[in-house]
């Protein structure tokens, strides 16, 4: 379970967006948010799905799994969320350590 809520993210999502003066980290601090960097997450998330936190369960095939593992040797998780619009990204990350511990013969059951 998320720490915070997709309403709450939301709320400080739409804040940042709207234009006002504080920046990432003020309004991180402002509301006692872990870190600027996943602001910029949420950010993102709701840019390109116009949501945050939804539920789509999604299922990707191993190919794209691999795709998407491959596109992380030359960009980061959160570029590669953004690119492939996988949110969050963590879902990514998730992919990555099952492929480290098991290889591409298990990409069926990578998340």
């Amino acid at each position: 379970m998320s720490k915070y809520s997709n309403k709450f993210k939301l709320m400080v999502v739409k804040k940042w967006l709207s234009g006002g003066t504080m920046g990432t980290p003020a309004l991180a601090k402002k509301y006692n948010i872990s870190s600027p960097a996943l602001l910029a997450q949420w950010r993102d998330e709701y840019l390109i799905t116009g949501s945050i936190g939804s539920k789509n369960n999604k299922t990707y095939s191993p190919e794209f799994k691999i795709t998407v593992l491959n596109y992380l040797k030359t960009h980061s998780l959160s570029e590669a969320a953004r690119h492939f619009s996988i949110f969050p990204s963590t879902t990514i990350a998730n992919w990555l350590s099952t492929y480290r511990k098991f290889g591409y013969q298990v990409g069926t059951t990578m998340g």
